[in-house]
């Protein structure tokens, strides 16, 4: 999965794409950030400005992937913009850390990729290391499958897969403008905040 990962995230990260993906997350960005935690975990780098992002505003950001080569994009992206997060290799379903060693887990774009089982062992595992959990994927709405492999669930087929969970926030967001203006603002990613039950 790496070596086709770190092809899908080969382009350079601009500044225009930067404040692009930060803007099209802003809801996202906002729950963590309004969730109080100082001590945060992205798993699952991808580029990792949402890490770097959240690095600058003071916080104590820990980005993990399994991919070295991942990780040394997201290296060298953090460099070019100045990040303060740091950067882990391990394996999302068994985290090197210790029980409660943060304040809240997020990651964007990762659970879509799973089946159900597998999600639920994935946050076990977050909700071992830290109470909370703030994920965002995208819906049913999105336009395209990006790697292929996605699950692309309504609201509903969510809050079915979070039912072991204590459901805190649970909400689409991203409007997606589309090139005509007669044609519908959809939401195109959906937004989660858990806790154990």
């Amino acid at each position: 999965m790496g070596n086709n990962w770190a092809n899908y995230y080969a382009d350079k990260v601009t500044i225009d794409l930067y404040i692009r993906n930060l803007y099209g997350h802003k809801d996202l960005i906002c729950a963590i950030v309004e969730s109080g935690a100082k001590r945060i975990l992205e798993v699952g780098a991808g580029t990792g400005t949402l890490s770097i992002f959240l690095s600058t505003l003071g916080l104590e950001v820990t980005t993990l992937d399994n991919s070295p080569e991942i990780l040394r994009k997201a290296e060298a992206v953090k460099e070019e913009l100045g990040g303060k997060n740091a950067l882990v290799e391990g394996d999302a379903f068994k985290l090197p850390f210790d029980n409660g060693s943060f304040d809240l887990v997020f990651h964007q774009g990762l659970l879509e990729h799973f089946s159900t089982s597998e999600i639920h062992q994935l946050l076990n595992e977050q909700l071992r290391v830290a109470p909370m959990v703030v994920f965002g994927v995208p819906n049913q709405n999105y336009a395209q499958k990006d790697f292929g492999d996605e699950r692309l669930l309504p609201k509903n087929a969510w809050e079915k897969i979070l039912q072991p969970y204590q459901i805190l926030t649970s909400q689409n967001y991203a409007l997606k403008f589309f090139p005509k203006w007669y044609l519908p603002r959809v939401p195109i990613q959906y937004m989660a905040k858990i806790t154990k039950l």
